[in-house]
């Protein structure tokens, strides 16, 4: 990825997560947090990641942004100067729930390795 495409992904998540944190007046909407934001290089879609404190949240969150995607893309638009403003797509980051999943797993085979050892012992 460019600079160029660096710089605006991380300028429009910045602003996002200003706009959500600030504008929005919807129940489903705290305590998210914007994670990434991947433009295509035609800057005419994003997407944004988010993730919520609970998980039982993702969904109905994921629902209200998109909802309420045209009102973000509004308010992003007021306080970006890009020629090309991007359509918004608001999907759920799975990435922290992978990584937790990965890290038991590995605590889990060290734990079973350490098992074996002190059997063998």
């Amino acid at each position: 990825m460019s600079i160029r495409m660096e710089k605006i992904n991380s300028q429009i998540k910045k602003i996002i997560t200003e706009i959500v944190q600030r504008e929005l007046d919807d129940p489903h909407c705290t305590f998210i947090s914007i994670t990434s934001v991947s433009t295509t290089k035609d800057l005419r879609e994003a997407k944004v990641y988010f993730s919520t404190l609970k998980d039982n949240e993702i969904e109905h969150a994921e629902k209200s942004l998109n909802k309420m995607s045209g009102f973000i893309r509004k308010m992003l638009g007021k306080k970006v100067r890009l020629r090309i403003l991007p359509a918004l797509t608001f999907l759920p980051d799975t990435s922290i729930k992978y990584s937790v999943e990965i890290n038991r797993k590995i605590e889990e085979v060290i734990g079973l390795e350490e098992n074996n050892r002190s059997n063998q012992e």
